[in-house]
């Protein structure tokens, strides 16, 4: 078949798992065919090489698995990460939880912190490429996980900046560090999530218990406890009543809850 043939089949077959078709299917190939999608256009009649393989990538697609697994990488702030299906995909939601932190670490001078779940690593990556002299202890119960964030900050050239270990929250941290940056699990147990979420990320990375503010209100304990001033953490939309209350009843100086690109409750950050 030649492309634009190709490109006509696969949009076909992706009509059903996309919200782009065509738009999903130009990306695929140009992953195939190692070009960019401007390529496409310019040489609709050439002939599309080893199809087979490419059929298997719509197939993949096409039974909802996320294009950033099937590619092996995802975009993130101004950075490209190894994505595989052990971490969690980073969403456009966590850039804005990056730049509350970089106000605090700005206003504050923080030279030292720690991430409690680092999944593919895209927070500290972001974190210690803006903010040269930081250092960063970040912790993940999961292995696998901790492996694909070790490649990302190795890419990055960031691994004496970095700390890995593997943990349960800050439970073996005995470093001090003056901040706590955390996007946790947060969804409720018996949520209905998409196809391509629930079918295909990893469920150690969504759920943060029956009510979903389990993990959040841990991590809020933990840290106060180990007396660190400052913890910043992503949440979910309907949790900002949930969380005011148990920050009040822990006690804290201050919070301040942000939101997201559509209006909706996304996180907060409070001083203790």
């Amino acid at each position: 078949m030649t492309i634009k043939e190709t490109l006509g089949w696969a949009s076909e077959e992706l009509k059903s798992s996309c919200e782009r078709p065509l738009f999903e299917a130009e990306l695929l190939l140009a992953y195939h065919l190692h070009k960019e999608r401007i390529y496409l256009h310019s040489h609709e009649n050439d002939v599309v090489e080893n199809i087979e393989i490419f059929k298997s990538l719509i197939a993949r697609r096409a039974s909802h698995e996320p294009y950033e697994y099937i590619v092996g990488k995802t975009s993130f702030y101004d950075i490209e990460l190894f994505v595989k299906q052990v971490v969690l995909i980073p969403r456009p939601e966590t850039e804005l939880l990056i730049d509350e932190v970089s106000s605090i670490i700005e206003k504050e001078h923080i030279t030292s912190i720690a991430e409690i779940g680092i999944g593919s690593g895209a927070i500290s990556i972001v974190l210690a490429r803006k903010f040269p002299s930081l250092k960063i202890i970040a912790t993940d119960i999961s292995i696998d996980a901790l492996n694909v964030a070790k490649k990302n900050i190795e890419t990055f050239g960031l691994t004496d900046r970095i700390t890995l270990k593997q943990t349960n929250l800050l439970e073996s941290v005995d470093a001090q560090v003056q901040l706590v940056v955390s996007n946790p699990p947060y969804i409720a147990r018996d949520a209905l999530l998409e196809s391509n979420v629930i079918d295909y990320e990893p469920h150690t990375a969504l759920f943060g218990g029956e009510r979903g503010d389990e993990l959040l209100k841990q991590i809020i304990t933990q840290v106060k406890q180990k007396n660190i001033p400052y913890l910043a953490c992503e949440m979910g939309y309907d949790q900002k009543a949930s969380m005011e209350l148990f920050l009040t009843q822990v006690g804290v100086q201050y919070t301040k809850f942000y939101d997201d690109l559509a209006g909706l409750d996304r996180g907060f950050i409070t001083k203790f």
